[in-house]
C-alpha cells in the first residue's frame, strides 16, 4: 500500500508533529508499506522529491521569514503527486495552511483520506465551523481522527450537528523499547497518592527512605517536566506548583523541579525567586538520550498544560516508568490509572496537595485559592475502549479507508 503522509512540519525542524510524522513513516516502512512524505518544511534550498534515508520526501516549501513551513502555491503540485497514493494521511496542527490546501485538493480526488488533528481545537472551533470547510470535507468522505480522548468532542465542534460522529482516536506512538526502564529498575507504581493522614504506598515509603538517607532525615523529591517555555504550556504554573508543594511539606520534605525546554518566556522565568534559589531549574533543551537520563533520576513527571491534544513528553516519561501528575482536563489523564501510575486533580493547588509523596501533615494554606484559582474547564471525550487501526490491511492490499474505520453516528 502506497501511503502519502502530508504535513506542514517535518525534520530537520524539531517538534511534536515533526517527530510523529517522521516516526510514522519509518514504522510504516518497516511493516512493509510504501510511505512517502509531502511537506512544506525546507531542508536547505532543495525543492522536489528525493530519498531521505529509506523514505521518499517531497519538499515543496518556499523561502519564508523565520523558516516557517509554508507554500501558498503548493496546490498546483498536489494533483500530480496525490494520485500515486492508495491512501492520504494528512496531519493538521495549530497553523497548517499546507495541510488545509492539501485537503481542498484531496476532496476532489477519489483517494481515501484520513486527517489527524494534533492540536487543541476548542479555542478556534466557532471560527472553523463558520468557515464551512470542515463540513465540505466530511461530505467529500474525508475522515477525521484525534490523538486523545479530548479530541473527539472538539472535532465535533468543527462540523454541524448532522455531521457529528464518534471519531476514531489514534494515539501518537513512541518507541517503548527505547524509553523502557532498565530491567534492574522496574517502573515506579504509586498505589496510593492520598490526602490527609492516610498511609502512603510501599513504593512511596521506599522513595521516602532513600531520600531521607540522602538528606539527613528530610525527604527530598525531584519532579521533571519537558515543555516549550511559552504561555500555553504554563511554565509559570509549574513554578507556582513547586512552591505550593513545598509550603504543604514544610519541614517534612522538599520538592525540586527540573524543566527541560526553551522558549520566549525563559528570560522572565529566570527572574522568579524559585529559579534563583535553585528550587526550580531551567535546563534548556535536551535530546532523547538526555531526557531519558533525567527521567530515570526523577520521582515523577508533571505537566499542567491544558491547551494541547496529546502529551508526547508525558507518554515518553510514562514509558520510562515515571508516574505522571496532571490536571483532569488534560489529555495526559488518558495515560493514568489513577493512584497507580499517576494522579490527576481538578486544579493546580489540589494537584499540589495530592502530590506530596511524603507524610506531610497540616492544613491547606489559607491563601491557597489566591495562589491557585480553579482551572478553566475543557472538553473531555469518553475514553476509547479500543483504537481502530486505519492501516490494518496487509501490505500491498489497498482497501477503501471507509470500510476499515469503525465510524458510528454520535448518540
Amino acid at each position: 500500500m502506497r501511503i502519502g503522509i502530508v504535513t506542514d512540519c517535518y525534520p530537520p525542524h524539531m517538534g511534536g508533529i515533526e517527530t510523529q510524522t517522521y516516526n510514522l513513516a519509518q514504522q510504516l516502512k518497516s511493516f512493509g508499506y510504501s510511505p512517502e512524505v509531502v511537506t512544506a518544511t525546507r531542508d536547505g534550498s532543495f525543492v522536489g522529491r528525493r530519498l531521505e534515508g529509506r523514505i521518499p520526501v517531497h519538499r515543496l516549501g518556499m523561502p519564508t521569514l523565520g523558516f516557517t513551513p509554508m507554500n501558498p502555491f503548493a496546490g498546483r503540485f498536489f494533483p500530480a503527486i496525490f494520485p500515486h497514493f492508495d491512501l492520504l494521511h494528512i496531519h493538521v496542527g495549530v497553523l497548517s495552511p499546507f495541510a488545509h490546501l492539501a485537503l481542498e485538493i484531496a476532496k476532489t480526488l477519489d483517494i481515501p483520506t484520513l486527517v489527524t488533528f494534533h492540536c487543541e481545537l476548542a479555542t478556534w472551533a466557532p471560527l472553523m465551523r463558520a468557515s464551512g470547510f470542515f463540513n465540505r470535507w466530511v461530505d467529500a468522505g474525508i475522515l477525521f481522527s484525534g490523538v486523545s480522548s479530548l479530541m473527539e468532542s472538539q472535532i465535533n465542534q468543527l462540523v454541524s450537528p448532522n455531521r457529528q460522529r464518534q471519531w476514531p482516536i489514534i494515539p501518537n506512538g513512541i518507541d517503548t523499547e527505547f524509553w523502557a526502564p532498565p530491567k534492574d529498575k522496574p517502573e515506579t507504581k504509586l498505589s496510593s497518592f492520598s490526602l490527609g493522614n492516610q498511609v502512603e504506598s510501599s513504593a512511596t515509603r521506599q522513595i521516602i527512605r532513600q531520600s531521607e538517607r540522602k538528606n539527613a532525615g528530610k525527604a527530598s523529591f525531584e519532579a521533571v517536566s519537558a515543555i516549550r517555555l511559552m504561555p500555553r504550556k504554563r511554565p509559570l504554573a509549574l513554578i507556582k506548583f513547586t512552591s505550593a508543594v513545598n509550603q504543604i511539606l514544610g519541614q517534612a520534605g522538599e520538592l525540586r523541579l527540573n524543566i527541560f525546554g526553551e522558549g520566549a518566556l525563559e528570560p522572565f522565568l529566570k527572574r522568579c525567586s524559585q529559579v534563583r534559589k535553585g528550587q526550580v531549574r531551567l535546563l534548556g533543551r535536551k535530546d532523547q538520550v538526555g531526557l531519558l537520563k533525567a527521567y530515570r533520576q526523577a520521582d515523577f513527571f508533571i505537566t499542567l498544560c491544558l491547551n494541547e491534544s496529546f502529551g508526547i513528553a508525558a507518554a515518553e516519561a510514562r514509558a520510562s516508568g515515571l508516574p505522571l501528575a496532571t490536571l483532569q482536563q488534560s489529555p495526559v489523564s488518558d495515560l493514568i490509572n489513577e493512584g497507580i501510575t499517576g494522579i490527576s486533580a481538578e486544579n493546580d493547588y489540589t494537584l499540589a496537595e495530592k502530590n506530596r509523596c511524603c507524610p506531610a501533615r497540616g492544613k491547606i494554606p489559607e491563601n491557597a485559592s489566591k495562589l491557585y484559582p480553579t482551572a478553566q474547564p475543557s472538553f473531555m471525550g469518553t475514553k476509547p475502549a479500543s483504537y481502530p487501526s486505519c492501516l490494518s490491511a496487509s501490505p500491498g492490499e489497498p482497501k477503501k479507508l471507509h470500510s476499515r474505520l469503525k465510524i458510528t453516528p454520535k448518540q
